[in-house]
């Protein structure tokens, strides 16, 4: 099967699995807040926030092996591959060791992150269940960065779409029919398991060479570079963790359990749609690995901002539809109480779009392995962000925590990706990235202005009509924008011409 073809399912794939899993993730919240309550929700996503940081562990490792086996895969070279492999394996014993340990000493300090909270079920079973939802997640995962570095990403996400579907199926009927949070919570170790392990025996029949004993040690050239960006990626892995997983820990220690179980729901969605588009970005970077091994600085760039025009396009409609369409969507599946004020929306929505504008340049980032080069600046982010957003949690509330998560972001927009990636790959000027960046943003708040003020009039009516006229108003006023500013664009006429030739054919 040919790179484009293997890119064109993969990307379809992750779409439609994500975009069904993101459905029934909403299903599973219902019947959670309904059965069991909002301190039950809150913890839930508090204890999600702090195991996902625990996700440090795996140090990059996986990445780096992935960059690793793109030549070996391509070269059919099985002892290579073999070799990567168990190496790969050796390492998550480790990392599973790691996370053990970590955990134990993050649980020491439970009654600290939760704070005053009166509920029967022991938070620290709770947190044991959680913390072996984790290290279950490490069971065989190593053989899936075969199927990555081959471009057959379609597989394993097919497989935990199943397994998925069946574990939250079994999860609301625990919730509905025994109201019991332990076993909610064990379903969910459960399905991760199953679905590592049915990966683990497609991988063994597909690629026989990977079940041989006799694996000869990799090379101390390719565990050196490993190690060194490794290195790169712990810096990396720490701060997204501290960017990203502290938003909830602030939250409950500055704010309470119950701006945190707000939240949860808000995040659920965002998180949701970030993770269905991200995947988007994530399967083109194994095609752009490929693409990287035999290309220049000229074809980088182009093909960078026409995946870059994409990124804008999608995560600007859906920034301006979300915020359209969050408050009545959130209404009519948990209620008015369940509402953040608008304030603390807009800031959540244009969080969002920033977090979301940086996967055309991570596209081409992780796929050219720069990680040990830029090591110390999701640092610096991290400590910018915490600091920021402990202060203006204090002064704005909720809307400060993200305030200060965007805020942090310049650090990468104004400094890191202009130097390490666009100026060494692409041959791009500080002035150039910067620029392009900002007239996207700019162009982004104006129609979030415009937005507000199409759908205001709109704000007393019931949820169901709000949220399909609040919904469609955005994205029509959303493209008629896009298209009056990029409509003569490069990108845009090279889009046109690859849809006017599929449909020719």
């Amino acid at each position: 099967m040919k790179r484009t073809q293997k890119s064109i399912i993969n990307v379809i794939a992750s779409v439609g699995t994500n975009a069904i899993i993101l459905i029934t993730a909403f299903i599973v919240q219902k019947a959670l807040v309904s059965t069991m309550g909002g301190d039950y929700n809150g913890i839930n996503g508090l204890f999600s926030s702090i195991i996902s940081m625990m996700s440090l562990a795996d140090l990059g490792i996986g990445t780096a092996i992935i960059y690793h086996m793109y030549q070996p895969v391509a070269e059919r070279d099985t002892a290579k591959i073999n070799t990567l492999l168990h190496f790969y394996k050796k390492c998550y014993i480790v990392i599973s060791g790691v996370v053990l340990l970590i955990g134990i000493g993050v649980g020491l300090f439970l009654p600290m992150l939760v704070g005053d909270v009166e509920i029967p079920d022991s938070i620290y079973l709770i947190y044991v269940l959680f913390l072996a939802d984790c290290l279950c997640s490490y069971f065989l995962a190593y053989k899936k960065s075969l199927l990555y570095a081959d471009m057959m990403n379609y597989i394993p996400d097919t497989i935990y779409f199943v397994t998925y579907l069946v574990q939250n199926a079994l999860q609301v009927y625990v919730l509905v029919a025994f109201h019991n949070f332990i076993l909610f919570l064990i379903v969910k170790t459960m399905g991760k398991v199953v679905s590592n392990l049915l990966i683990s025996l497609y991988i063994s029949k597909k690629y026989p060479f990977t079940r041989e004993k006799a694996v000869a040690p990799v090379s101390e050239e390719v565990k050196t570079d490993i190690v060194t960006k490794v290195k790169g990626l712990l810096c990396h892995k720490l701060g997204k963790m501290l960017v990203t997983g502290s938003d909830s820990i602030v939250i409950t220690g500055v704010l309470g359990l119950g701006v945190m179980n707000l939240y949860t729901n808000y995040h659920l969605i965002i998180g949701g749609i970030t993770a269905l588009l991200n995947r988007i970005f994530e399967t083109l970077t194994n095609s752009v690995g490929n693409f990287l091994l035999d290309s220049n600085r000229e074809g980088n760039r182009e093909v960078y901002r026409k995946i870059d025009f994409i990124n804008f396009w999608c995560f600007g409609c859906v920034a301006v539809g979300m915020y359209a369409v969050l408050q009545p969507m959130v209404t009519l599946w948990l209620g008015e109480d369940f509402l953040f004020d608008k304030t603390v929306l807009f800031v959540l929505v244009v969080n969002f779009y920033m977090e979301g504008m940086r996967a055309s340049v991570n596209t081409f980032k992780e796929a050219a392995g720069i990680f040990h080069e830029d090591r110390r600046i999701p640092l610096v982010e991290a400590v910018v962000n915490l600091t920021v957003s402990i202060v203006l949690a204090k002064l704005m509330g909720a809307a400060g925590v993200f305030l200060g998560t965007i805020l942090s972001s310049l650090v990468v927009y104004l400094y890191s990706y202009p130097k390490y990636v666009c100026k060494p790959l692409f041959g791009m000027g500080y002035g150039q990235y910067v620029g392009q960046t900002l007239r996207h943003l700019l162009v982004l708040l104006g129609i979030l202005g415009m937005t507000e003020l199409c759908i205001r009039p709109m704000a007393g009516w019931s949820p169901v009509p709000n949220l399909l006229a609040s919904g469609t108003m955005a994205v029509i006023l959303f493209h008629a924008v896009f298209f009056l500013l990029y409509g003569r664009s490069e990108e845009m006429k090279y889009y046109w011409m690859l849809v006017k030739n599929k449909v020719r054919k």
